[in-house]
């Protein structure tokens, strides 16, 4: 082999050495700028869990969130890594929601109704802060409780009869009309059901002796009160009142939203609709002494 022949050779090794170089030092940074990525998309994700131990729950100034979902203990240890932490709030849709930890359930001190599952969402009792209703009945046991207070109402005061209907405003091409749903309220005494009308009259043996019954539903709405008032004064012997959804509501729309997306539903099931409809709805309460 001549010395051209040889520096030939021996330039294109430099180059090829070069180029092994420059491929290598290309992929070390390509592979530096990945792991950042992945490090910053780590840390962001992380951002939004805010971990939770048993102290920090016990804490009197530790504020409970009004959603909590009950997880699997292995859920989301990627980003908490705590070895104590009892769950971590998260933030869906601007409301903060409390994901626990199944084992903890029992030492949390709180009460879920009916019981306690894994992967179910439950929300604060609008008047017990320790107790949590499971989402999917919510509306439904609200519903039962409204309808059970008007009637103990209309019992205290010594009615005779009172009836409720539950009306839900209903959007129609012709014109707007109120379309009765059928009531499940059960009477103290006696009950009857009116199905052509969708009625559900109770029957009292009534007494001139009112007293004003405890109110939770209806505690601050001013028809019921008046009400209340002017039977305790012997003012009065027969009322129709219509009692607006949005005075005595179990769910703001807010909290219904971001429990859909606690859930990650929507559609015609979902939490947002179902409290746009209890706002719309009305119940038409009459009572005769």
């Amino acid at each position: 082999m001549d010395k051209n022949q040889e520096k030939t050779k021996q330039s294109f090794s430099n180059v090829w050495k070069k180029m092994g170089d420059f491929g290598k030092k290309a992929a070390e940074e390509t592979k530096k700028i990945v792991d950042q990525t992945k490090e910053n998309i780590h840390e962001k994700k992380a951002k939004k869990y805010t971990v939770v131990t048993l102290s920090d729950f016990e804490k009197e100034d530790f504020k409970i969130p009004s959603i909590i979902k009950i997880e699997d203990d292995s859920a989301n240890r990627e980003f908490i890594e705590d070895a104590e932490a009892m769950g971590w709030i998260e933030l869906h849709k601007e409301v903060p929601a409390f994901h626990i930890y199944s084992s903890f359930v029992e030492k949390c001190g709180l009460v879920f109704i009916p019981v306690p599952q894994r992967d179910n969402v439950y929300c604060q009792d609008n008047f017990n802060s320790k107790k949590y209703i499971n989402s999917n009945q919510v509306f439904g046991k609200a519903t039962e409780e409204k309808l059970a207070e008007l009637n103990n109402i209309a019992y205290c005061l010594g009615a005779k009869s009172c009836s409720v209907e539950i009306f839900q405003a209903e959007k129609q091409t012709d014109s707007n009309k109120m379309q009765v749903m059928k009531s499940t309220e059960t009477g103290s005494q006696k009950s009857v059901a009116n199905k052509k009308s969708g009625k559900r009259i109770s029957y009292f043996e009534g007494h001139d002796e009112p007293k004003a019954p405890q109110l939770k539903w209806f505690a601050y709405d001013e028809n019921v009160k008046n009400l209340i008032e002017m039977r305790c004064n012997k003012a009065i012997k027969s009322t129709v009142l219509e009692l607006n959804g949005s005075s005595c509501a179990s769910m703001s729309r807010s909290i219904a939203c971001a429990v859909d997306d606690v859930l990650g539903i929507g559609g015609k099931v979902s939490m947002e609709k179902q409290a746009t409809k209890e706002l719309n709805d009305s119940l038409l309460f009459e009572i005769e002494f």
